[in-house]
């Protein structure tokens, strides 16, 4: 699902970021991971930057509360099986709040208008509803992510093993592209692999 979701978002498979990213990204999302029992270094280091920098802010998604959510500023615990639509309300709030980078998009995007409507055109109670989280709490973290000046996310397992997982990608990448957070310091989405070399393998 990463590679499906890389290769139809952005014509290419491979995280357009670094691990230099968690020191200077201002917020950090984390979805579909227990990052901090199975990827306990690269964890290691977002706690760390954290600790670093108190003004930076983690949003973690995940219907357990799990070790990794020792450190967000949001824990989001979101029924099973709703990243698209809490990734959609995101996408629709930002676009609502005037968040959406229009000279990014225009310059580097295509098919932003049938993007928005298709938005628009699910009703944001229903998507909060799916969701099972007060709607504030969205809220919360559209505010963070369309507000913020470097704006990265990590996501593994929880988000690709999943019939609907290059969805789920294209879902995030596409709140990537509609804030121009990506190709940028401290920004872009960044599959966490799950495997042993999983990328030098796809690679």
């Amino acid at each position: 699902a990463a590679v499906a979701g890389y290769r139809s978002s952005l014509g290419s498979d491979g995280p357009p970021g670094c691990y230099e990213d968690i020191d200077h990204a201002d917020v950090v999302l984390v979805i579909g991971s227990n990052m901090a029992e199975a990827h306990p270094v690269t964890f290691d280091r977002l706690r760390t930057s954290k600790r670093n920098r108190p003004d930076q802010k983690v949003i973690v998604v995940d219907p357990r509360r799990t070790a990794t959510c020792a450190i967000p500023d949001l824990h989001l615990p979101m029924a099973p099986g709703t990243d698209v639509a809490f990734l959609n309300a995101v996408g629709r709030l930002v676009v609502q709040m005037g968040r959406a980078d229009e000279h990014f998009i225009g310059f580097h995007t295509k098919g932003f208008v049938e993007y928005v409507a298709f938005l628009m055109s699910q009703p944001l109670d229903e998507l909060v509803a799916t969701c099972g989280v007060p709607r504030s709490q969205i809220e919360h973290a559209a505010k963070l992510i369309g507000k913020s000046k470097a704006f990265l996310s990590f996501y593994c397992m929880g988000v690709n093993q999943s019939t609907l997982g290059m969805w789920k990608n294209n879902s995030l990448i596409n709140l990537h592209l509609l804030t121009g957070q990506i190709g940028r310091v401290g920004a872009g989405p960044f599959s966490l692999t799950g495997q042993p070399n999983a990328m030098g393998g796809r690679e």
